[in-house]
């Protein structure tokens, strides 16, 4: 039986990789207004590759987030995960076993390409804009009217882009499960 401790770490550790998720979906955001026309090619390629890398872990992690927190399991951090698994042990859940799952395949291609590295990078820098945002608008009552405006306009279309990877995410991982 799970105690009521459990589930506080459990609620706990959702709550802050929601927290990272958000951060580094923010820090992808803000990172599509780099692309100009004087960017050199070769910036574009890198930070191209970044965002879709990032993106497509951004969007499994958040699909298997959701999966552990449907089955009252603690979250696991994909970029950490492999990392965790001995040489000798088995790995514990299907859904992460390549040799039982291609999503565990993609997910830990994703692993191997970069994740610890770049997923931390969107995670660190969104973050800050985040904090910066927040501070800004805690000294100027004027930004609170500006920001609630550009909320009403952009975050109907961004949740549904979201809501849809989501599912999307979920239903891929679902699917292999069946």
């Amino acid at each position: 039986m799970v105690s009521k401790t459990q589930y506080l770490r459990g609620a706990i550790g959702h709550l802050f990789l929601l927290l990272v998720n958000f951060s580094v979906l923010v820090g992808i955001i803000e990172s599509l207004q780099l692309f100009s026309p004087t960017l050199p090619f070769l910036n574009i390629l890198v930070l191209g590759y970044m965002l879709v890398h990032t993106f497509v872990l951004l969007a499994v992690q958040q699909g298997v987030q959701i999966l552990e927190f449907i089955k009252m399991r603690t979250p696991t951090i994909l970029i950490l995960y492999y990392f965790d698994v001995g040489d000798e042990e088995t790995i514990t859940i299907p859904l992460f076993d390549p040799t039982k799952n291609r999503l565990a395949v993609i997910i830990l291609l994703l692993v191997i390409t970069g994740g610890p590295i770049l997923y931390p990078i969107f995670a660190i820098y969104g973050f800050l804009l985040v904090w910066g945002h927040l501070t800004i608008i805690a000294l100027d009552p004027s930004r609170i009217v500006q920001y609630f405006g550009i909320f009403l306009n952009y975050a109907p279309p961004l949740l549904l882009i979201i809501a849809g990877v989501i599912v999307i995410s979920i239903v891929m991982i679902e699917r292999r499960h069946v």
